[in-house]
């Protein structure tokens, strides 16, 4: 069961260890982003090749979204993300149709992809984070 946090000593850990708290968030988006991959359903490619991670430090969105465009050339993708903090990870794909992939729609049902990768990397950002309290 995850352990319940004061969020004053969140704020602690980000001001006292930005680096680690960084790291964490990077690693577990690529994670997110390599499981999304693996459970991405592929027709013609576009939509597996165009998840993309973007950070404050890195950016594969230009390529991801590229490369679904060479996968279909009709793919429409959504605009590039803007991460809103130093501590925040944009994960998912640039192609516009992937939501009603991901969620279904009344002509299909959904074959989600995104949810699962990031309910899959859950425990272990839960077991992360507590390991970063400890070594406070």
């Amino acid at each position: 069961m995850p352990i319940e946090i004061d969020t004053r000593v969140l704020d602690r850990i980000i001001r006292n260890h930005p680096k680690k708290v960084s790291e964490l968030v990077r690693k577990t988006a690529f994670k997110v982003e390599q499981n999304a991959k693996m459970r991405a359903a592929v027709d013609t490619g576009a939509m597996r090749n165009s998840i993309y991670v973007v950070t404050p430090d890195s950016d594969s969105y230009t390529q991801a979204a590229g490369a679904a465009k060479a996968a279909n050339p009709n793919a429409e993708t959504s605009p590039l993300p803007q991460p809103t903090g130093e501590f925040t990870a944009h994960v998912g794909p640039a192609v516009e149709y992937a939501v009603y992939v991901e969620l279904g729609s009344h002509k299909m049902a959904a074959q989600p992809f995104l949810v699962p990768a990031v309910e899959q990397e859950r425990a272990a950002w839960e077991k992360a984070w507590e390991d970063l309290l400890k070594g406070v």
